[in-house]
């Protein structure tokens, strides 16, 4: 029997606009948005909440458009996707101190491309995140598409890497999956897949080209998100249930290029009692995992970081034999297509 007591949302997160880096304005963008069907996205200019000023921050059409900002140290390291501020914080402050700044104010904050490693383009280093030890982050990029074209990026390839920027996403890499998993057996934690799409326009000559365009940006990495109530048309409410949504992990991750998502589940049963993606509930003898795919896909159950069942189709129903912290992911022809965030199942004694 399927989980039906939801409202499944979908968006894109980590967005660049002409405000800094991007190169349209956040109506345009929005347009596209709701032409891809999307019902959220998700704003993080370059340590600027302008937009938020000039209003942007609402309904386009049936699109929420949210407003945040991307924040760094004084190194250019350590990204800091922040949502639900008023005003930017101080420059060059320590990671640890715009954290708590975000999470003190009850805002929303998410580590943007926290492993990357690429050495292609030497004008274009790469970001990672490094602080660890910092407490108090909503959320971790497991899947940036910017992030994984840039390290699959070759001087032989450019061109072809340009002109089919989704050819290249495989899944997140084995190194941030294993980081997230060791995290959440301590706390929850949200996956987040990005884009961080800023549809870079590369000019030489007569030649134009438009790198990673937000139309193709918007088909490819997706965050699903589970509401316990529909999406509300005002725009407040709709960004705090996104918010919501993130801080508890009711998420799984889709890259588009690859089929709609929408309608994917993986939840725990025990008796008539439902606990979804995101939840945390006691170990018991009655319990049962279900995942149930839209369409036939090779199936990964994944305990503790290490997958305990693969299979081919569109669902399961298996026994829960131990504690362990749960998640699903499908794949198509060897490339990612969805990731849930986990279930956390613990003994008595650990809850």
């Amino acid at each position: 029997m399927p989980d039906n007591d939801y409202y499944e949302v979908i968006g894109v997160i980590h967005i660049h606009s002409n405000y800094s880096d991007g190169s349209k304005h956040i109506g345009e963008i929005a347009k596209i948005g709701e032409h891809a069907g999307l019902d959220f996205l998700m704003f993080s200019d370059h340590g600027t909440l302008k937009p938020l000023e000039d209003g942007h921050q609402r309904f386009y059409g049936k699109v929420a458009a949210i407003i945040g900002y991307e924040i760094e140290d004084e190194n250019d390291e350590n990204h800091y996707l922040a949502f639900g501020l008023d005003k930017t914080l101080e420059k060059g402050i320590d990671p640890d101190e715009y954290v708590k700044e975000v999470h003190g104010a009850g805002g929303l904050g998410i580590i943007a491309h926290p492993d990357e490693v690429r050495d292609a383009l030497p004008q274009y280093p790469c970001f990672p995140w490094t602080r660890w030890d910092v407490k108090g982050y909503d959320g971790i990029e497991i899947w940036n598409h910017m992030s994984a074209w840039m390290e699959s990026l070759k001087r032989i390839n450019m061109l072809k890497m340009a002109i089919m920027p989704r050819r290249s996403l495989r899944g997140p890499t084995a190194r941030i999956l294993e980081k997230w998993d060791e995290i959440a057996k301590s706390r929850p934690v949200a996956g987040i897949g990005s884009t961080d799409v800023h549809a870079h326009i590369y000019r030489k000559g007569l030649i134009k080209l438009t790198i990673f365009p937000y139309k193709v940006q918007f088909r490819s990495i997706r965050t699903h998100l589970l509401l316990h109530r529909p999406f509300s048309g005002d725009i407040i409410s709709a960004r705090d249930q996104v918010f919501e949504a993130i801080k508890n992990c009711r998420i799984f991750v889709s890259n588009f290029r690859w089929g709609d998502a929408r309608g994917f589940q993986f939840f725990a049963r025990r008796k008539n009692r439902i606990f979804r993606i995101g939840e945390t509930l006691d170990f018991s003898s009655e319990l049962t995992l279900n995942m149930y795919s839209p369409q036939d896909a090779d199936i990964r159950l994944i305990k503790d970081g290490r997958p305990v069942l693969t299979q081919v189709g569109r669902g399961f129903e298996i026994a829960v034999q131990s504690p362990g912290i749960y998640r699903v992911e499908l794949y198509k022809n060897k490339r990612g297509w969805v990731y849930s965030n986990h279930i956390r199942i613990l003994s008595k004694k650990e809850g």
